[in-house]
Order: structure tokens, then sequence, then C-alpha cells
């Protein structure tokens, strides 16, 4: 499998996963080699969904649990998934309670992974758990402390690394052919235009549990942009594209550069045309 992942150009969450689930020592304490594994996901929006599909391909896999707080998108994972032993959770607590799920993969909005990621070490669960790994520096302080004092595995989803183009970039920047490297510069680029608009307070969906959703984050009125995809524009929730999209370009950096970490950081910006919610 790790050869494979060395062949595919495309730096997908197929691939991480795979090369991810050869080197991890976890399961190999856990089962024999012969055994199959248990694997549970919580938040299937887009990228969990990707994720099930993922898992699907591996014979060796059983997702036996999905867990969300929205009960249409428990529903729709069930289906997907096609298989009976799979239990459908609105309560992640409940799904740390199954002793044959092995790993969980979390895939929520940004402000529930540091929390998720410390109790599910302490249920004895091994982690992938989707960038950014937390908003936080001493959450993220945190997880690393509960990984180690529950011998765990935690792997972040900065799959990008995965690429061929990335990985040559390091090759040939550590080879010193290049020189000494002084400066770098990436990013992204992407046109919201017209914006996704504002929306009003109003009672959330009887079937959206929305305490559940906000967790550890500040309690505030519910509105509909609260939630899906645009949770990222609200500070209690996410960074917006720095954390979504900066998450992989600064994990690269830092990669290919072998750099334990920024000394400084600035920042700037702003709302200079579109008046959305936010």
């Amino acid at each position: 499998m790790s050869n494979g992942v060395e062949k595919t150009q495309p730096a997908t969450r197929r691939a991480f996963l795979g090369a991810a689930a050869m080197t991890a020592a976890s399961y190999q304490r856990i089962l024999g080699a012969n055994d199959r594994v248990g694997i549970g996901l919580i938040g299937y929006g887009l990228i969990g969904k990707q994720h099930i599909g993922d898992l699907k391909k591996f014979k060796d896999v059983d997702i036996l649990g999905v867990c969300d707080c929205y009960k249409p998108r428990v529903e729709e994972a069930l289906a997907f998934i096609g298989d009976k032993r799979t239990v459908g959770y609105s309560d992640f607590r409940k799904m740390y309670e199954n002793k044959n799920i092995q790993g969980v993969i979390i895939a929520t909005p940004d402000h529930w992974h540091a929390l998720l990621t410390i109790m599910a070490c302490a249920a004895g669960k091994d982690v992938y758990v989707e960038k950014p790994m937390t908003l936080f520096i001493d959450e993220g302080k945190w997880m690393i402390q509960a990984a180690r004092k529950y011998n765990r595995i935690v792997v972040v989803g900065t799959q990008r690394r995965q690429g061929t183009g990335v990985k040559e970039a390091k090759k040939l920047i550590q080879s010193g052919l290049l020189g000494k490297i002084h400066s770098i510069r990436m990013g992204f680029y992407r046109n919201i235009y017209p914006g996704f608009g504002k929306t009003p307070v109003e009672n959330p969906p009887a079937d959206f549990n929305y305490d559940m959703w906000l967790g550890p984050a500040p309690k505030k009125p519910y509105q509909r942009h609260r939630g899906i995809y645009h949770f990222r524009w609200f500070w209690d929730y996410s960074g917006g594209q720095m954390t979504n999209l900066g998450a992989h370009l600064i994990d690269q950096i830092l990669w290919i550069m072998e750099a334990k970490g920024p000394t400084l950081a600035m920042s700037t910006g702003g709302r200079y045309a579109l008046e959305d919610d936010g």
C-alpha cells in the first residue's frame, strides 16, 4: 500500500488513510494481522461522506458507527454505508462506548476537534482528526498530552503532503541545490462573489440538535449559516479559509523546510465588499 501511495499523483484522503493504516502500530497491538478493524465516524458532511466512500474500499475495515447531530444525515449515512451492523448515533459519547470500534474519524466543524480527540483517546480509540488540528494552541497541547497519556495513535488530516509534487519539492530543497531558502510564498485564490448573504435568527429544525452542534462553542441564537459549510465564516467555530486551506499550506511549508514552527505570525485582511453572515 505504501508503494501505491508513492506512485499516486493526487493527494487524496484515501491514499493518506491507507498510508496511516499501514504504518499505525496501534491496531497490531490490539488485533492479530488477519483481524478486522472497526471504525466510527463523527460528522457526516462533505468530508465525512468522502471518508466513508474511501473506507468502503478497504476489505478489512468495518464501519460500525456514524454520528451526527442532524438526524437526516445519520439516515443518509446509514443508507450509503449499507451495512446492517452500522449503528447511527446522535451522541458521540454513546459511540465511544462501543468496544468493537478501535478507531474514530472526526470530520466535524473545527471547534469540536480538540474535545472529541481527547475523549476518544480516553475511551481507548485511535483517531484520525481532520485539519485544522484545533483552533487554539493550548488545545493542541492537551490533545498531544491525551495521545501520550492513553498511548493512542492520532493522525491529523493534512494529507496534501502526500502529493508527489510536494515530496519532490522537499527533496529538491533539502538537497541544497537551490541554496539557502529565504522566503516561500503560497496561496489559495477563491472567488465567492456574490457571497452567501444573511440569514435570520430562527428556531433550529426539530431533527437538529443545535445544543450538541454548539458543544464547547459560545451559545448563540440559531441561524442556518451557523451550520453546514458556512460555519467557517464564524469565529466561534473556525478561522475561515486560513484554518481551512491555510492549514494545508502551513503544514507543507513546515514539513518541506523541516521547521519546528513559526517564531512570529502576522495577518492582514478585512471585509471590503460583501456583507454576509459571520
